[in-house]
């Protein structure tokens, strides 16, 4: 951000452009990168999903776009606990077997060692 806003400040227009905006969070921290870029005079586009093109960051379009791109999250969790009881009920595994703990690995262990 610092390094836009420097550039920005010689006169060049700066634009940040993402593949989509999955790749720079959801919701809030949309809102709030939003909120950092339009501080910095920092214009924002995506080039694909549901965000695609360029966006007035103060505009209330962004904003209600970035919370349906949180709630969007928050159905697929739904929907794939959903299908976890689905399974669960027609007495399918629904998941991966869960990983071991490790002292070699500071989370679930997938270095393979079993000590």
């Amino acid at each position: 951000m610092k390094l836009a806003g420097e550039i920005r400040s010689s006169g060049v227009g700066v634009t940040l452009v993402v593949h989509e905006h999955r790749r720079l969070g959801r919701g809030i921290e949309l809102a709030m990168l939003a909120e950092e870029l339009k501080a910095s005079d920092v214009g924002l586009e995506f080039l694909t999903g549901g965000l695609k093109g360029s966006h007035d960051l103060s505009g209330i379009v962004f904003t209600v776009l970035a919370a349906m791109s949180g709630m969007e999250r928050e159905y697929i969790r739904d929907r794939t606990l959903e299908g976890h009881e689905s399974a669960r009920k027609r007495g399918k595994p629904s998941a991966a077997p869960a990983l071991q703990t490790n002292p070699c690995c500071p989370s679930p262990c997938t270095c393979g060692s079993r000590r």
